[in-house]
């Protein structure tokens, strides 16, 4: 039993739709010139009649296909888009039948012709005819509405034309070659809607497959923003229990404290350091992706700074029974930011060292390959298999580290050297085997100039005894374990929860320095306390500090130019902003 005949599928409605709407627009975005054509083909043949006949009528039906012409220039498009998509190909069929029996009316006068007239108006008309082909994309029915009348007259015409009785049936044999020739337009035509009909649909195609690819990218660019926020928010809450925690333990590490006690107390800020490093790994991503760092750059010995990262790393992979071998050909400059580069290299280190076992090696190289200045870190740790190789640079993606070995980091370090890699023009490879180990190569423009390596030069710890400072912040916690530090520091300490309470002390206390915390409770923020101290006390320092690491909250505080620590505040960067002497500038 057969199946019932089912009816064309709702894609199959939207392809055709598709289909017709393009027509419609081929169509109008050729008519103009199409319109053109016409006029200067009925231009010869009204030429032709009245220079033979000297008839009137040739002059009436030239005016007659000017006014056709006009009102197709001024009314196609309204016509055509004016009556839905359903209709416009009838329009369209309409539009063109006038067009086509307006061009064979002039066959009406054959037998005032001589042959040669009418073998010229034959060939205007068979041109015309044949240039439809193109400006219908061989729809059958807009073809023939054009094509038929003219052709079909034409070969009518040529068939009862006769110059004198008895001659040979040669119009005769003319008429039907015309008519044999509208039959090949028409196979000409079928092959020529057949190849539209398949362009168009696979334009339908690619531009269902765009939209697809935009929804999954919104969808995903939707994600990575909730991903932001979520991250931004949680290391927010977590940074500041922590920070307090790291406040309180530089302030204990400042007293005399015994020998178990000092153990304890250096055990802490071991385990504080490293959870403030795994947070930190988070703030370095949203300050790249905030797009506030800005590499400096300048002509910077490669060699030494490869030099300078072994000698200071080597002493740590010795204790983990790792061999660091450094191999450096010759001197190689390079354009770069020295501190970026020297963080890239830390990163690719710190992630060899951590997946080779004892024994193993790790290796760091310099050398040139053409204008190219390489940098290489390899190691002969477990490997990467080759599905594995391309997601080891994603955020928190980890190559056997199932069981969340937290000393193993939260899975950055790769996905900040890629960033960190595109901000310095360098690019990027990976090379592994399981079990061989794995060597990335990072590849940088030479410069044929000589540099010199950049180094931090270090300074004793500023003395800020008897600074009065005002900490600004809306958990009581941080404000007390702050109060701690700052006491143990020397320092005259006045604490507040917001704008009211710190414009209070400003009125009756002097303050030199400002700590305040970016994002205060009810819709208060550091900006105003600062605002408000400084409109009170003009040579008041300020500083934000804050555990928000939101891209665009970053990129903010980055605008407004004052000093900004991110939480856990070290001493050392406390330390810094408090011995500054900077004026900071007016907010």
């Amino acid at each position: 039993m057969e199946e019932p005949a089912r009816g064309p599928s709702q894609d199959d409605t939207l392809v055709q739709a598709f289909i017709h709407a393009r027509f419609a627009d081929l169509f109008l975005g050729q008519s103009r010139r199409a319109q053109i054509g016409l006029l200067v083909a009925a231009v010869l043949t009204a030429a032709i009649w009245y220079s033979r006949t000297r008839s009137a009528w040739a002059l009436v039906w030239i005016g007659a296909v000017a006014g056709v012409t006009l009102l197709r220039y001024l009314y196609t498009e309204r016509l055509v888009r004016g009556f839905g998509q359903e209709r416009t190909t009838l329009v369209i069929v309409a539009v063109l039948a006038v067009n086509g029996v307006m061009m064979a009316s002039p066959i009406l006068a054959f037998g005032s012709l001589s042959v040669l007239d009418r073998a010229a108006i034959a060939i205007i008309l068979l041109g015309s005819a044949t240039a439809s082909v193109a400006t219908t994309s061989g729809y059958k029915s807009v073809f023939l509405a054009f094509a038929a009348p003219m052709l079909l007259a034409l070969a009518t015409g040529w068939a009862l034309a006769s110059d004198e009785p008895g001659t040979t049936l040669v119009p005769q044999a003319i008429g039907f070659l015309v008519f044999a020739f509208l039959l090949f337009l028409v196979s000409i035509g079928r092959q020529a809607s057949g190849i539209f009909g398949e362009a168009s649909r696979f334009r339908y195609g690619a531009q269902q497959l765009n939209r697809e690819l935009q929804r999954a990218l919104d969808i995903a660019s939707e994600a990575n923003r909730a991903k932001t926020h979520f991250l931004a928010a949680a290391s927010h809450d977590l940074r500041q229990p922590i920070h307090s925690m790291n406040v309180l333990v530089a302030a204990l590490t400042m007293r005399d404290l015994d020998t178990r006690s000092r153990e304890i107390v250096d055990l802490l800020d071991s385990v504080n350091q490293s959870l403030s490093r795994q947070l930190d790994s988070l703030l370095d991503i949203s300050k790249l992706d905030a797009g506030i760092v800005k590499p400096s750059l300048r002509i910077e010995r490669l060699d030494q700074l490869a030099r300078a990262h072994h000698a200071a790393t080597e002493p740590a992979a010795r204790e983990r029974g790792i061999g660091l071998a450094l191999q450096v050909d010759h001197e190689v400059s390079v354009e770069t930011d020295a501190a970026l580069l020297g963080r890239v290299l830390s990163n690719l280190t710190d992630n060899a060292l951590k997946f080779t076992r004892r024994g193993g090696q790790v290796r760091i190289g310099v050398r040139e390959h053409g204008e190219r200045a390489v940098l290489t870190v390899a190691d002969t740790g477990i490997g990467i298999a080759a599905a594995e190789q391309a997601r080891v640079f994603a955020e928190f993606y980890q190559v056997g580290n199932v069981e969340r070995d937290r000393q193993r980091g939260l899975g950055l370090g790769l996905s900040i050297v890629q960033r960190l890699c595109q901000l310095l023009g360098a690019t990027i490879a990976l090379d592994s085997e399981p079990g061989v180990g794995t060597t990335i190569l990072v590849s940088l423009p030479r410069s044929r100039a000589s540099g010199t390596l950049t180094t931090p030069t270090s300074a004793e710890r500023p003395s800020v005894q008897d600074l009065s400072v005002l900490v600004v912040d809306d958990e009581l916690f941080v404000r007390q374990s702050m109060r701690l530090l700052l006491s143990e520091l020397g320092c005259t300490v006045h604490l507040a929860d917001g704008t009211v309470q710190a414009e209070e002390h400003a009125r009756v206390a002097r303050i030199d320095v400002v700590l305040s915390d970016y994002r205060l409770r009810d819709d208060d923020s550091g900006l105003s306390v600062i605002r408000a101290v400084q409109a009170l006390q003009p040579h008041a320092r300020a500083a934000l500090i804050t555990g928000d690491t939101a891209p665009d909250r970053i990129a903010e505080a980055q605008l407004v130019g004052v000093p900004l620590l991110h939480k856990p505040v070290t001493l050392d960067s406390l330390l810094e902003v408090l011995g500054s002497g900077v004026s900071a500038p007016r907010v």
